[in-house]
């Protein structure tokens, strides 16, 4: 479905970038809540250390005071008048001296161990808050069911041969560094819930691979590829493979097809056994051979485009190649998002004449058109739970203050981006 901005002129993303755009924001106030949150908790750490030392900086000083009374001999003070102490008398004093000492030091041990009993149960308490943990729950309901500009999709998809189940992971990457894997929940019904056969994927083709009879030496042997059934996809940000198979029900002989280049040239086929292990040398395919394969990838990878709608919760995720929830402090995760939407929440504002409106028509077909409008303080008021710190990481959005109407004119530069699609590289 096409959009449009509210000038009309054509909008950059196939998509209702306004629900995009209230999506991303409550996402990133989770993650500054956590933000918040991971604040409180190292605050409390702070005091709980401070409090500890304060005690035992305390405590020593009573062990000075407490060693000067007593004093750390075994002769107890002399008589009054120069008298002379009984041997039995000092041994007296002597033995209870020792034991108010030993009690005393014994108190103040006591006291040491529970001032640092005290601090690691503060610390430990914060510790389990776990605020990073938010991270990633807060950006999978999000991007499960958006996506950030720009986004390349990758996936991993495995039929379900033998009784198994089908299997399917899809990778997003974004220009930023950040990368998330989710699930895929495959209806029943749908085409690549099992392994589907090339010629009811619209595909005919033949290519050219070697074959060794029992008698005589390996010959060219054309293989029909219509006949065959897709088994396996990879596509990721380092390998382009697909394997075809001559059965569709239970594990059997076939080709992997593994693409390493945008040239037909830089295609390689391998015949492997019902396991996936290669029986012979991979092969390189020749120029038609190659553009023959290439256009069946093409549309392999457009038909699998289809499972992004069907992705459900984030498995992982990652910003510069670091788990979300081990990054030091997850502002930087929200900062990344929100750098993300920013230009075009500022385009769309530019393009908008209503005062304090963001809006975007959405072609309907038959000369019909929809208008999608929200109000300034639809994206604001989801941010109030912040503090006014955390509050201003939104000004990236250019609404928090009244646009004049020559910024309103203003036309914000954007990033070059395509519709997403499944696509190696």
């Amino acid at each position: 479905m096409r959009y449009l901005y509210a000038d009309s002129t054509p909008f950059a993303l196939p998509q209702n970038f306004l629900a995009t755009l209230c999506a991303g924001t409550d996402a990133c106030v989770a993650i500054l809540k956590a933000e918040q949150e991971l604040d409180d908790c190292n605050r409390a750490v702070r005091e709980a250390e401070t409090r500890a030392a304060r005690e035992l900086a305390q405590l020593s000083a009573l062990a000075h005071r407490v060693d000067a009374a007593l004093g750390s001999g075994s002769v107890p003070p002399p008589a009054p008048d120069g008298a002379e102490v009984p041997r039995a008398a000092q041994n007296i004093g002597d033995t209870t001296l020792t034991k108010i000492r030993e009690l005393a030091w014994s108190t103040l041990d006591g006291a040491r161990q529970d001032a640092l009993k005290s601090r690691d149960a503060r610390i430990t308490a914060a510790a389990q808050a776990a605020p990073r943990a938010q991270v990633l729950p807060a950006l999978s309901t999000f991007l499960s069911t958006h996506e950030l500009p720009d986004t390349a999709w990758g996936i991993r998809w495995t039929a379900g041969l033998g009784g198994a189940t089908t299997r399917a992971e899809l990778h997003a990457r974004t220009p930023f560094g950040l990368e998330a894997s989710f699930d895929v929940a495959i209806p029943e019904g749908h085409v690549w819930a099992r392994a589907p056969q090339l010629a009811v994927l619209g595909f005919e083709g033949s290519i050219s691979m070697m074959k060794k009879p029992l008698v005589g030496k390996a010959r060219p042997v054309l293989v029909p590829l219509g006949e065959m059934f897709v088994t396996h996809v990879v596509l990721t940000a380092d390998r382009a493979m697909l394997r075809l198979s001559k059965g569709g029900k239970a594990p059997a002989e076939g080709i992997e097809l593994v693409f390493t280049g945008e040239a037909s040239g830089d295609v390689s086929a391998t015949r492997v056994d019902k396991a996936g292990y290669p029986l012979g040398e991979a092969e390189r395919l020749g120029l038609a051979d190659g553009n023959i394969a290439h256009k069946l990838w093409t549309r392999i990878t457009v038909l699998l485009g289809g499972l992004v709608a069907f992705r459900t919760r984030a498995t992982s995720a990652k910003l510069g190649g670091v788990p979300v929830g081990e990054v030091g402090r997850p502002l930087v995760v929200a900062q990344a998002v929100l750098r993300a939407i920013a230009p075009y929440v500022r385009e769309i504002a530019a393009r908008t004449q209503t005062p304090r409106e963001l809006a975007l028509k959405r072609e309907l077909g038959d000369g019909c058109r929809e208008e999608l409008f929200i109000h300034y303080d639809t994206v604001l008021e989801r941010i109030k739970p912040l503090s006014a710190t955390h509050q201003a990481q939104f000004d990236v959005f250019g609404l928090r203050e009244e646009r004049s109407g020559e910024q309103r004119a203003q036309v914000w530069k954007l990033p070059n981006v395509r519709p997403p699609a499944l696509r190696a590289g």
